[in-house]
């Protein structure tokens, strides 16, 4: 029987280096058995699925299914809990059922290893199962044009965030390594944009701000930066650069409440029409506001649903915020009530894994949805009053280098722009040292 080592199962392939860590507070928090009725879904999902695993452990194959049913009842569209439920199913004889689990996770569009796996063994050779591993791999052929826009030549640093300036063409990359953002302009030259004398931490999203001839930078202590000192860990700010010459002209750090010992991780930002930044922070699962004027980050949103949040857009009703979380799947926040709740799904279909987040002009989300396979480009159309998920369209898919994708933005012509590949890997267990020079894949697709 398979196990089901740790929460983090429900997502899979994702590099332990990779900021897309579910924080410690929820791997906490799934450990614990007597759920509130407030409880979130993916919560006592993940918890049940811990405990099948102890059962599993204990060779007791009825208490493995039987907590493995209950979770995927729960949370149909995690693709590990679907592997693991069909996993006991096969432990307990229900050899159909099995397979029928599978075509499950065949439905989503997703694929698993299934036919290596010696939990499943006793399946080889069978049509119907052979018939579902098809379809399983069949959800790894590429998808979409795989346009490539422009390459970034020499790379050193870990590439995560992305921005367009309408304005002069330019392109502004977030580097993680480096602890700077580098400019490409519209003659394609590649060049840093921040001064090497301005300290900053890891920068991870961007965001062009005109009004304020600004460029604003979530920066993050992580252990992929340069330099990075244990005694950094959950040091966040937000940075306001000069939109013209790269200067640095204000660090707005995230001020620790007493006893507050969280990773803070501010992954993302996007501002609303009345200019307020917020900003996703996936070590503490919270939300923070910067309004116009501000002088420091203050907390606006806090809750059970989020889990890992990561991308982060306002909508142009100026009541919602839409939040992907990479544990939970797609979130609304209530401006007013600041609330937030997972967003009803389509029928078939997985957000789990959503990370970077962008809207187009005709009103639908982009989403990158990492850590999963495959790597995916979604288009998400939304219900009316941002009151669920109305459809969801594959725009690109399994492409060999679009390997790790990470943050994308709106560009050219309407186009969506995205990292193709972070780098992430390439800086794990570095302790921050640069990686070899390499090119990095800056894909657009038309939504």
């Amino acid at each position: 029987m398979s196990s089901y080592p740790d929460c983090r199962c429900a997502v899979e392939g994702r590099p332990e280096a990779v900021r897309r860590w579910l924080p410690a507070a929820i791997l906490l928090m799934v450990v614990n058995v007597g759920w509130g009725a407030e409880t979130p879904s993916a919560a006592a999902a993940i918890s049940l699925a811990r405990e099948a695993a102890a059962a599993a452990e204990a060779k007791d194959p009825v208490a493995y299914l039987e907590l493995m049913e209950r979770a995927v009842a729960l949370r149909p569209d995690f693709p590990r809990i679907l592997v693991n439920t069909a996993s006991a199913q096969l432990a307990n004889g229900r050899k159909e059922d099995a397979i029928a689990t599978l075509h499950r996770l065949a439905a989503l569009g997703l694929s698993s290893p299934v036919e290596k796996s010696a939990d499943f063994a006793s399946l080889r050779g069978l049509p119907e199962f052979e018939a579902v591993v098809r379809k399983l791999a069949g959800n790894l052929q590429p998808r979409g044009a795989g346009q490539i826009a422009f390459s970034l030549p020499d790379v050193t640093g870990l590439i995560e965030g992305i921005a367009w300036r309408e304005k002069t063409g330019a392109f502004f990359f977030g580097d993680v390594n480096g602890r700077a953002v580098w400019q490409r302009g519209a003659n394609g030259v590649l060049k840093r944009f921040t001064p090497e004398t301005d300290e900053l931490l890891g920068v991870f999203g961007l965001l062009v701000d005109e009004e304020r001839q600004a460029l604003w930078a979530t920066c993050s202590a992580v252990s992929a930066m340069r330099g990075f000192r244990p005694d950094q860990d959950g040091t966040a700010a937000l940075a306001e650069i000069d939109l013209e010459t790269g200067v640095l002209r204000q660090v707005v750090p995230l001020i620790r409440a007493p006893g507050d010992r969280d990773s803070h991780v501010l992954g993302d930002l996007t501002m609303s029409a009345d200019g307020v930044i917020f900003l996703s922070d996936s070590g503490a699962s919270k939300i923070w506001q910067f309004p116009p004027g501000g002088k420091g980050l203050e907390l606006f949103a806090e809750s059970s649903e989020l889990m890992s949040p990561q991308g982060i857009v306002a909508l142009p009703d100026g009541e919602h915020l839409i939040v992907a979380d990479h544990a939970n799947g797609l979130l609304v926040v209530n401006r007013r009530t600041r609330t937030a709740s997972r967003m009803p799904v389509p029928a078939d279909t997985t957000l789990i894994g959503l990370d970077g987040l962008a809207i187009s002009p005709a009103g639908a989300l982009l989403a990158i949805q990492n850590g999963l396979r495959p790597n995916r480009v979604l288009r998400i159309g939304l219900e009316a009053e941002a009151a669920g998920v109305a459809e969801v369209t594959v725009l690109e898919s399994a492409h060999l280098t679009m390997a790790a994708p990470s943050l994308g933005c709106m560009g050219p012509n309407g186009a969506f722009h995205f990292v193709g590949n972070a780098g992430w890997t390439r800086f794990e267990n570095t302790d921050g040292a640069p990686s070899a020079p390499r090119t990095v894949p800056i894909f657009r697709t038309q939504p």
